[in-house]
């Protein structure tokens, strides 16, 4: 169905034609001929909807309101609606409607309130053209925070000033692009908003390509920093805009009187503030001004006025409605609102709408600034870098405000478009920083220097843009490879990460997510440079504290593949001899020597270990040596303890021997074994100790070739020379064994003659000595050669063939003395096939002990027929076992017997067998492979991978850099160092010295060092060219400590200033005047950077105590000669120098006074901050001499073209800025303080009479306005001077010109048009001067005398603005100290007292009835008129809804007297009849409400006592008055009024309800409880105040106040209850009652507060009241499932509400479920109503309930409801249910036994 027509008539002309289309439209939806989703892609019908109010008739306002909100609830049309402005627009029509229909409106509103997530994130938006064409979808814009600024219309005049300027930016002439420049900073942008910019972005999109010009040399490098300076001015501007919409004070609703979105509808005349008496606030809102959209055109508009043109009123009939007007309708005067919208055909025609299309939003702004700038940081000029980093520091601070971090992830075309840009600029940044970083080695110092500064910025911005708009988690998928990179570089930059440890730090966690093989590679550089600074450490380490000196000697070690710094292993092992010498050392501290040593020892760095044994060494020959025996010191061998421990003669004989660094290890070894003489006793105890268990590897080096091998293989001799009982026998023995099996045959010769006495010796166990056969002796050197291998090996099945019955029958012959031999030696060869397998041989070891008795069989004393198979047994044994083999090699006595079973030829394999396995027990698992130690070391280190951080030349670099502060012990001793006379070659590897760029880049980054270099560059400075660099340099640094912010660095620019004599350098250019241009540019260096330092200082300390350096400028400022630099603009002519252009001279001057400006501003800003004495004492001569300058500057003339507006305009603002301070007229030497604020004042009105009155008042026009506003801020700052000075003695009307006379003529009439300004700081700051003037009675006069030709007077002005609710907060605020002034003053009271009073004000006449009213009556008719209470109380109102913003500084600093005099006048005779009275009551009681000050007042006034007190005496007035019902119902309204102004006072304030429960409130309240129950209005306002009485636990006493009786009802009186009013709330709830019942609900409410108290509860079981509980009616679609259908307001949902409130008391859990039925009732409805939950939940927690639960098979149902929670897909749910089953189960023994019961419930419900 095609609705577009239908649809296009709801807005047609003819009311007839709009209703009928309404209707019809209606008519459809409600027979369901079209539906909702049909009319929802309809724009123009919501349009058309909002504009149904802008037609002078509006019939059906209610269906029109009620389709809104019924299109509202869906989220197509809420957005829609959203769209076209119905927010806005239904907010300013809600006061002027009927309050049936702002309730219909509020509800609309609702539903466009809700929250974001709440909404669909698409919004479909239709085309307009035909129905069957599909609807294109655009996601949503998630990612702006700010978008644009409300639209402003502009004049011809300002269209043409920006068209022209555009113009000339466009030019070819480098000059007047400059001109142009400074044009547009001095005078447009301080005139301008600074929205106008983006909003026609002509002048942006020109700035932007000024930036793109040439290659930033010459004068496009002077182009550059015009358009910079008019980009950042504009940045700043905007901030400052945003931050003005965001404050609460300034904002409004009040849109520009001429956007597009503005309604000129109907005649101005309508809008005019002249209303009839019986006008209703709904016709008010069409006489306001307040904008609505509209389509209807601009009608009715009158001629320009401002104040004196009183004939210029329009004579339509609307201006008749002029009930309270001060002259005759047909010479009606206009209205300042009217003077506010003159000078309309001015404004030409603008497509507005086409405009608003091609406008910027900010973020569209701020990115394209940082687009075209970020690539000049390219630049080669530290001054064009200043300017573009400083703008890039505002331009990301606007970034932030106005873009979020959805930017990432949104979709929409804007945000894709954002997100393209954002990586593209910060692509090119990485390049930047890669530039930068990347320089040359051989360009010049300087530019080394540039660049690393350079680098710095822009690194700190590139960090400061991530963090404002990427999150680190994000940055892997959106940031571009060459940022990435230059990360990773940023974060091995070490001087920069010394300097902001933060920036660093952030760098670290972006580098992480977006590169995790960098960031490991950064952590391997980190750690090496930390290796590298504990070397230092260590090398530098005073006092001896082990623990830690091990630890950086261990870090040491790990850093010596990076710092090859070989000196200190000599200081390690050093430190290990000396640990280890004492007698009792400490056993940690020689543990961990210990494993220093042994990784020194084992290094992977062949010179690290040669450096190690070569310095063990020497360390033995010190202590072993000759030479010590002529010293006679035997302690001296104590140095070589540390190597007398088996780990460490094992690494030597194992590893040091075999390496290259074997000659050394070989001298150690031989040293030790050979040093017997020189060592003590205890010393070779301790040696042959930790010798013995090397050993076996130790003699793999026996032979008879050298030294080393001759003394191995004298060990093991037994013959007298080497008779040195160095090992004992038994090992001597294993060790001759051992050497049979070495290649060398003269070695194995030599070990047979050493084995030889151990085997003819008698001593051995008393063996007897055998005879030997030589033919055996001179093979068994060669015994071990075998060609032929023996398989020895197990079997590995772990099945045995007999059973274990019959192996201990066998274990029992074989060990029986009685059984004969044969069959003893046949049980154990049995026994031999049976070991055959490792399980059992495993088994029966332990089990039958067979190694004890094989043992016994193998002794001398055996059996020769039993020896055989014994040994056989034994062998499997032993190879079986590991522990056995350990055991059996101690056996001395059984290794010599088997050393004999080798002469024997019959067992001379297994004894051989066995004998290789006792003598190799430590090292060998059988079966054994031929290594006989570890491949590789067991304290070998592994080497972090050094090859890529070296080769890296980022890291590389990082490490020298890191070395060399290490090695220095910081940075200032490095730099010291470096600078120094002395050539001191550093005695660290070469590899790690800096190179010269290196060093450069060090001093830049090292902020004392490079501040100090720019002093002395000033101070040695030979011309200006040196000067001009150094404060470059000093500038940039000051701006990258301002842009680090918030990261802080180590060390402040100003700190480290004022450590620097950097006052003396600044002196002597601040003490001389400028002979040149180049000496004023110069100038304008110094005084911009005293400009930047200054106001650094005051952002980073507000009030220092002592600040030095605002002294020293003060002090200097005493002479005047910068402030006497202000008037050079004509004095300077006469000093051109030669070849100076006059066009040159001036635009210096223009940039030396701008600077000098912004000076003296900062200045006193930091003046007015600082605790300083003597710079207290020193700012009023500063202020006075400063004032007196900028008045002279202030040349006026008698035309505004004789002004110089950009001087001018500096002028004005260094007044705002001087004008501010306090006492600053009162220093001056020459002038009295008034006479000289008489004179400001002077120049200041005849500065508004050129720029305001000549130019045309109150224009639309934007140029002049900002001398205007700053004009008007002087004379408001200006008026607190003067009235400090001289309260009496003041005013700004034609008194103040008294020596000029120019002003005279003005009077105030200037003033009040200002009042309802365009801009909405010059409306707050006139009507601030306004509320000076009136603060005295002639300024009340002259007010009054100037509004003489304005409608409604000054009274009905500043009536207008006070009730406008579109106006800010700020300014009605001022318009009602205004009002208040004016009420001070001595007012008749009526008219024989007006004919003696001076003060005829207000004053009102009615031409209709020829009345006039002066004084008081006056005063009442105006606000009769205004309907000054009714806007007051909805204010309120609307301000307690929180939906919209009010002012309530004058409310809510109300007094206690004023609440007690509106109590007092609440409740007086007329209090329910004057409707006053009532709009104050309801005022009071929205203000109670919401203010807990007011609150706390109205307690203190006795409000809450009258309150109470009145209800006690209409309970009187209504028992005198009992017989006469007719009077009960005014009684019911004052009870009413009563109840509901105490629940406003007693909301969430336990202090009030303390006053109340003092004041006996329940008391009274159950005395009237018999009226109440007549009247179900007044008892619902009854209950509603009982339940916030009773609110939260703090209320305690106040609920157990309810269950008291109280005295005065009469017995028998209808309806009351003898005991309490807690029964008669009982009789409400379990009374019947309709369904949904507000009064049995409100009971309900009620009694949910009561059940935190004991008393309640009782009262509660002592009444059976749960009793009713099982009889609730339930919900009739089908038991308990239905009952989820019905809402919280049923019968049954109030019952369950109040059953979980009460089973939260254990006391009256029980009570709960003794209710017959109601256990079985909670679990029927527990899976469908959560409040059955819940209850249930909460009964399962207490012990005492568990019998009753689980009784009568309850169990099975309660679980069944529990366990089927836990299937939910509601998380609370789940968690409720299985909270309860926990509780349940625990300790719960009958639940237990049915577990498996349960188990088949849950997985078979």
């Amino acid at each position: 169905m095609d609705l577009s027509a239908l649809i296009k008539k709801i807005g047609h002309s003819l009311v007839e034609i709009r209703v009928r289309a309404l209707k019809s439209i209606i008519c459809k939806l409600d027979h369901s001929l079209i539906s909702v989703s049909d009319i929802v892609q309809e724009k123009m019908l919501f349009v058309y909807l909002l504009e149904w109010f802008n037609f002078p008739e509006v019939p059906m306002q209610e269906e029109v309101l009620e389709l809104l909100t019924t299109l509202s609830k869906h989220p197509s049309a809420a957005q829609m609606l959203r769209d076209v402005g119905a927010v806005d627009f239904l907010t300013q029509l809600s006061p002027n409607v009927e309050p049936r229909l702002q309730a219909v409106i509020s509800g609309t509103l609702d539903q466009l309130f809700q929250l974001p997530e709440l909404l669909p994130c698409k919004t479909i938006v239709y085309s307009r053209g035909p129905l069957d064409t599909a609807p294109t979808v655009h996601e949503s814009v998630k990612c702006l925070k700010f978008s644009v600024f409300p639209w402003l219309t502009l004049t011809n005049t300002d269209r043409h000033i920006l068209s022209s300027n555009e113009s000339s930016l466009r030019s070819n002439n480098p000059h007047l692009v400059r001109t142009t420049c400074d044009l547009l900073c001095d005078v447009i942008m301080q005139d301008f908003p600074p929205e106008i910019f983006l909003q026609r972005p002509n002048i942006v999109k020109s700035l932007l390509s000024l930036l793109r010009v040439g290659s930033g040399k010459g004068e496009a490098s002077y182009l550059h920093m015009q358009a910079l300076s008019c980009l950042r001015q504009l940045c700043t501007g905007l901030r400052r805009k945003l931050r003005f919409y965001q404050d609460p004070g300034f904002y409004s609703t009040k849109q520009d009187p001429v956007s597009q979105n503005s309604s000129f509808s109907y005649s101005q005349e309508v809008r005019g503030t002249q209303r009839s008496q019986d006008s209703s606030p709904r016709e008010e809102s069409r006489e306001e001004c307040s904008p609505r959209p509209s389509v209807v055109g601009r009608t009715g508009q009158r001629a320009r006025g401002d104040g004196q043109d009183g004939d210029a009123a329009s004579n339509s009939s609307s201006s008749h409605r002029g009930g309270v007007a001060a002259q005759a309708p047909r010479q009606t005067p206009q209205s300042p609102t009217d003077v506010a919208h003159l000078d309309l055909p001015e404004l030409g025609v603008e497509d507005d709408l086409e405009l608003q299309l091609q406008q910027l939003t900010v973020a569209q702004f701020t990115v394209a600034t940082m687009e075209h700038a970020v690539p000049l940081l390219k630049t080669e000029g530290s001054h064009v870098f200043h300017c573009v980093l400083e703008l890039l520091c505002n331009a990301v601070l606007l970034l932030g405000d106005s873009v979020c971090e959805l930017v990432w992830d949104d979709r929409s075309l804007v945000g894709m478009e954002l997100k393209e840009k954002l990586q593209a600029f910060m692509g090119l940044l990485g390049d930047i920083l890669s530039y930068h970083q990347s320089y040359a080695a051989d360009i010049p110092a300087s530019s080394q220097v540039h660049h690393r500064i350079a680098y710095t910025g822009t690194a700190i911005f590139t960090i400061k843009l991530l963090q404002t708009i990427l999150p680190p988690e994000k940055a892997s998928d959106n940031l571009p490879e060459s940022i990435a990179t230059a990360i990773f570089h940023l974060c091995l930059d070490t001087s920069l990460g010394t300097l902001l440890p933060s920036v660093k730090e952030a760098a670290v966690a972006y580098l992480e997510q977006v590169n995790p093989d960098s960031h490991d590679l950064y952590r391997q550089v980190n750690r090496a440079a930390l290796w590298m600074e504990s070397t230092c450490n260590f090398i530098k380490e005073g006092e001896k504290n082990w623990l830690e000196l091990l630890e950086l000697a261990d870090q040491a070690i790990h850093g010596l593949p990076f710092h090859h710094h070989l000196p200190i292993i000599n200081e390690c092992v050093c430190i290990c001899s000396y640990l280890w010498k004492f007698d009792e050392p400490s056993p940690l501290l020689q543990t961990e020597s210990q494993k220093l040593l042994l990784k020194l020892l084992s290094h992977p760095l062949l010179p690290v270990k040669t450096e190690t044994y070569t310095c063990t060494l020497n360390l033995v020959k010190d202590c072993l040596g000759i030479q010590n025996v002529s010293r006679q010191n035997p302690g001296a061998c104590g140095g070589v303890n540390f190597l007398l421990h088996y780990r460490v003669l094992y690494e030597i004989s194992t590893f040091g021997l075999q390496d290259s660094v074997n000659v050394a290890a070989k001298d150690i070894l031989l040293y030790l074994l050979k040093g017997r003489l020189m060592m003590t006793a205890s010393t070779w105890d301790r040696f042959n100790e930790a010798l013995y268990p090397v050993m076996p590897i130790l003699q793999g080096y026996a032979g008879t070739e050298d030294s080393l091998g001759n003394c191995v293989l004298l060990i093991s001799d037994m013959s007298d020379v080497a008779r040195d009982n160095m090992f004992p026998s038994a090992a001597k023995l294993k060790a001759a064994l051992r050497l049979l099996f070495t290649k060398q045959p003269v070695v194995r010769t030599a070990a047979v003659q050493q084995i030889l006495p151990h085997l003819t010796s008698t001593d051995e166990a008393q063996t007897p000595s055998l005879g030997l056969d030589q033919s055996l002796i001179a093979a068994l050197p060669n015994f071990y050669c075998v060609r032929n291998t023996l398989d020895i090996s197990l079997d590995n099945s772990n099945k045995s063939v007999l059973k274990v019955e019959s192996v201990e029958k066998l274990y029992s012959i074989l060990s029986s003395d009685t059984i004969d031999i044969s069959l003893r030696r046949s049980a154990a060869e049995q026994l031999c096939v049976v070991l055959q397998s490792k399980k059992c041989v495993r088994f029966y070891v332990f089990s039958l002990q067979l190694n004890t008795k094989c043992v016994c069989c193998c002794s001398p004393q055996s059996m020769d027929c039993l020896l055989e198979p014994c040994i056989c047994i034994l062998r499997k044994l032993v190879y079986a076992d590991p522990s056995l083999r350990h055991n059996l090699a101690q056996h001395n006595l059984l290794l010599l017997t088997l050393l004999r079973g080798i002469f024997t030829r019959q067992l001379i394999n297994l004894t051989v067998n066995i004998c290789n396995i006792l003598i190799f027990p430590s090292r060998y698992n059988i079966p054994f492979q031929a290594a006989s130690h570890h491949a590789v070391s067991p304290y070998c280190c592994i080497l972090p991978s050094s090859s890529g951080l070296l080769t890296l030349a980022p890291a590389r670099q990082a490490l020298q850099v890191a070395w060399n502060i290490a090695w220095h012990s910081g940075i200032d001793n490095l730099l010291e160092e470096l600078c120094g006379s002395s050539a001191k070659v550093p005695d660290f590897h070469p590899n790690l010295k800096l190179s010269e760029a290196q060093i450069l880049s060090l001093k830049a980054m090292h902020l004392h060092a490079a501040l100090r270099d720019c002093i002395q560059a000033i101070v040695t400075a030979a011309g200006h060219n040196s000067v001009t660099s150094a404060l470059s340099k000093l500038s940039l640094y000051l701006l990258i400590d301002r842009l680090a912010t918030p990261h802080i660095p180590i060390h402040r620019c100003r700190e480290t200033l004022q450590s620097l004599s950097w006052h003396t350098a600044m002196t002597r250019f601040l003490q001389v005047r400028p002979a040149c241009v180049e000496d004023e540019r110069l100038l304008v260096g110094i005084v911009a950077f005293l400009n930047a330092y200054f106001r650094q200082t005051h952002t980073e300390s507000a009030s220092d105590p002592e600040d030095k350096d605002l002294c020293w400028i003060l002090e200097l400022l005493e002479s005047g000669s910068l402030l006497n630099l202000l008037l050079v603009v004509e004095t300077q002519t006469s000093s051109q120098g030669p070849g100076e252009s006059e066009e040159l001279k001036n635009h210096v001057n223009q940039r030396l006074q701008r600077e000098l400006t912004g000076f003296f501003k900062t200045l006193l800003l930091c003046l007015a901050h600082t605790t300083d004495r003597l710079c207290l004492a020193l700012a009023g001569p500063f202020k006075s001499q400063l004032a007196v300058c900028l008045l002279r500057s202030l040349r006026v003339s008698d035309a505004p073209r004789f002004y110089g507006l950009p001087s001018l305009e500096r002028t004005l603002q260094g007044m705002v800025s001087l004008t501010a301070q306090p006492g600053w007229s009162s220093y001056c030497p020459d002038l009295e303080p008034i006479s000289l604020c008489s004179k400001y004042l002077s120049g200041l009105l005849e500065v508004i009479s050129s720029f305001y009155v000549e130019w045309g008042g109150n224009s639309m026009s934007f140029m002049g306005k900002g001398v205007t506003k700053n004009a008007v801020i002087c004379l408001l700052h200006l008026s607190y001077e003067m009235l400090a000075e001289n309260k009496e003695k003041w005013s700004l009307g034609n008194e103040a010109a008294t020596e000029e006379t120019t002003a005279t003529h003005l009077g105030l009439a200037w003033l009040i048009p200002l009042w309802v300004d365009r801009d909405q700081e010059v409306r707050f700051a006139s009507l601030g001067l306004g509320g000076a003037l009136s603060s005295v009675p002639s300024g009340c006069q002259a007010l009054c005398a100037s509004c003489q030709n304005i409608s409604g007077g000054l009274w009905g002005t500043l009536l207008n603005i006070l009730l406008d609710q579109q106006e800010s907060s700020m300014v009605r605020r001022e318009a009602a100290f205004i009002l208040q002034n004016l009420l001070v003053m001595p007012m008749p009271a009526n008219a024989e007292e007006a004919k003696d009073s001076h003060w005829q004000h207000p004053c009102v006449h009615d031409e209709v009835s020829g009345i006039s009213l002066v004084g008081l009556p006056a005063l009442q008719a105006l606000l009769y008129h205004c309907q000054y209470f009714q806007h007051v109380a909805l204010s309120a109102s609307i301000c307690y809804r929180g939906r919209y913003t009010f002012h309530r500084q004058p409310c809510v600093g109300a007094s206690s007297d004023a609440i007690s005099q509106d109590s007092d006048s609440l409740f007086d005779k007329r209090a329910f009849q004057d409707p006053l009275k009532k709009l104050t009551a309801r005022a009071l009681m929205t203000l109670l409400s919401c203010s807990p000050t007011a609150q706390k007042h109205a307690a203190k006034a006795g409000l809450i006592d009258s309150c109470v007190e009145q209800m006690k005496q209409t309970h009187s007035q209504l028992l005198l008055e009992s017989v006469r019902p007719g009077k009960v119902s005014h009684r019911k309204k004052v009870i009413k009024l009563s109840v509901e102004i105490l629940r406003s006072a007693l909301y969430c304030n336990d202090e009030c309800k303390g006053v109340a429960a003092d004041a006996c409130l329940t008391v009274a309240l159950y005395a009237l409880w018999p009226w109440l129950l007549l009247d179900d209005t007044t008892m619902e306002a009854v209950l509603e105040l009982l339940c916030v009485y009773t609110a939260n636990f703090s209320s305690l006493p106040a609920c157990s106040s309810l269950c008291t009786s109280g005295p005065g009802v009469p017995p028998g009186m209808k309806g009351t209850s003898s005991s309490s009013l807690m029964h008669a709330v009982m009789k409400l709830a379990s009374g019947v009652a309709p369904d949904n019942s507000p009064v049995q609900r409100l009971a309900f409410y009620l009694l949910a507060n009561l059940a935190i108290s004991r008393d309640c509860r009782g009262l509660l079981q002592k009444n059976n009241f749960l009793q009713a509980f099982p009889s609730v009616p339930m919900p009739k679609a089908g038991g308990a499932k239905a009952a989820s259908l019905g809402g919280g307001g049923t019968l049954l949902g109030l019952w369950l509400r109040l059953l979980v409130s009460l089973s939260s008391a254990e006391d009256i859990q029980l009570s709960i479920l003794r209710v017959t039925g109601a256990l079985e009732l909670l679990a029927d409805l527990a899976p469908h109503r959560r409040h059955a939950l819940l209850t249930l939940h909460n009964l399962c927690f207490c012990p005492a309930n568990k019998p009753p639960i689980i009784a009568n098979g309850m169990e099975v149902a309660t679980m069944k409801v529990l366990l089927s929670c836990l299937e939910s897909k509601e998380l609370e749910t789940r968690c409720i249910g299985a909270s309860a089953l926990w509780a349940l189960l625990h300790n719960n023994q009958r639940v237990r036994k049915d577990k498996h019961t349960l188990t088949q419930m849950y997985m078979h419900p």
